[in-house]
């Protein structure tokens, strides 16, 4: 590579050698990752529209503003239905949403759907459950899903830095998109334009999407280096002010009234999210956390004890730098500011890094290819993964209604990828020798 190929905006000379290496461990690191790079790609593409989609899989109740006494209302319907430990309510902050509760307790998890008079209806959204936990969590069980996940973002951060550093003409050919090569040349194209137009959007999810999924190991590290092992200290700063444990039992208090004075002390706020431990005991605890729309952090958090007093404030939205990113972060990786014209631009960028997450491999098939060493069972098993998972995704989609979302995934999955191989041997059987 001479001096006139690397000299593009100021971008300095680099040694063949270093982009040789910065090639390889990119290509190393896609190898290793990049079906599950691709399934979190996609599966976090389709939930930038989760609330679009709950619509579409139980649209009744329709979706309106609570009125006075529906959230009490709500509340105190979803834990007349069974003994609870835990209740949380969400609040609908955008005409496609309803207001949702669900408690959790010895008889497990229940969620609802409460109409604008807080009437409740069984919660039934299976598939949006299933992709949204595939892209958190793999479905695996905790900590150890979202531990991958961590992983899986901070092998796909790593492959954009590397990809930037091996290739020095990047930037200068970022609007010079030529189609009228060879189809390989045609997705190598782009594979890099694609990579460089949405490079800020690239780094921010999966920065952020890395820190979420290791959030657990970094809690651990610091609690085992500072704290002695004692983690509640770690998350001291997070999880806000316990009060005294009494499990002695106690009305619930006027929630809505709680919720009018956490508003109140930030004008312009609105309700998000209501939590209640231990409801009914006095010994209870009220989170109640209002949005902020004019900031990036989601907002602030109120916490009140079971007479209704105020005993502290978790500062998300006012608080350190640290604590506003914490929130802030949360909102950068799903594009859940700005409305819906963000969200779309977000599914547009989440398609073209889903995208590049597919062609990198099939870039790298082609060029083994071309230095004579074909993979063609490795082509037709990447091509099965790429196109097999959104058909099942779909497929679960549409059955989800009489079978199990999770199962009819799987079976889909792995019947094509069963399907393609059996072709691919008779075809290769046949061939004349």
């Amino acid at each position: 590579m001479n001096a006139k190929t690397t000299k593009c905006w100021g971008w300095p000379k680099v040694p063949p050698r270093f982009t040789a290496a910065a090639l390889a461990g990119h290509s190393a690191v896609g190898l290793a990752f990049g079906a599950l790079i691709y399934l979190v790609c996609l599966t976090g593409t389709v939930s930038v529209l989760v609330d679009e989609m709950k619509l579409v899989e139980q649209p009744t109740p329709a979706a309106a503003s609570p009125k006075s006494g529906a959230l009490n209302a709500a509340i105190a319907a979803a834990l007349a239905k069974g003994p609870a430990t835990n209740l949380y309510a969400i609040a609908p902050v955008t005409p496609r949403q309803r207001l949702t509760v669900s408690t959790s307790g010895p008889s497990g998890e229940r969620s609802y759907i409460a109409d604008a008079e807080g009437r409740l209806t069984p919660l039934r959204t299976p598939f949006t459950d299933f992709v949204t936990e595939l892209h958190m969590t793999l479905t695996a069980p905790a900590p150890w899903g979202s531990l991958v996940v961590g992983l899986i973002g901070a092998a796909l951060l790593s492959l954009i830095l590397s990809g930037v550093l091996s290739h020095p003409r990047i930037f200068r050919d970022a609007f010079r998109l030529k189609l009228n090569g060879s189809e390989r040349l045609r997705e190598a194209e782009l594979h890099n334009r694609l990579s460089v137009w949405g490079l800020p959007f690239h780094v921010a999810v999966t920065l952020t999407g890395a820190l979420f999924g290791l959030a657990n190991l970094a809690v651990m590290t610091v609690a085992a280096i500072g704290f002695h092992g004692n983690i509640g200290r770690v998350y001291a700063p997070i999880v806000g002010p316990e009060p005294k444990a009494d499990a002695v039992a106690a009305p619930l208090p006027d929630i809505e009234a709680i919720v009018a004075r956490a508003t109140a002390a930030m004008p312009g706020a609105r309700l998000y999210y209501v939590g209640i431990e231990r409801p009914l005991t006095r010994g209870s605890r009220i989170r109640v956390e209002v949005t902020a729309p004019t900031r990036l952090p989601r907002g602030e958090d109120f916490y009140f004890d079971a007479a209704g007093r105020e005993i502290g404030r978790g500062r998300f939205a006012t608080g350190d730098l640290g604590l506003q990113a914490f929130s802030g972060a949360a909102q950068l990786h799903f594009g859940f500011f700005g409305g819906l014209p963000v969200r779309l631009v977000y599914v547009l960028l989440g398609a073209a890094l889903t995208f590049v997450s597919a062609s990198g491999i099939t870039i790298w098939l082609a060029r083994q290819a071309d230095k004579g060493h074909p993979r063609p069972r490795f082509f037709r098993a990447w091509l099965a993964w790429t196109w097999g998972v959104p058909f099942s995704l779909a497929m679960s989609a549409l059955l989800s209604p009489t079978l199990s979302v999770p199962e009819t995934f799987v079976v889909s999955c792995t019947a094509i990828q069963i399907g393609t191989a059996v072709i691919g041997r008779r075809r290769e059987y046949r061939k004349p020798i």
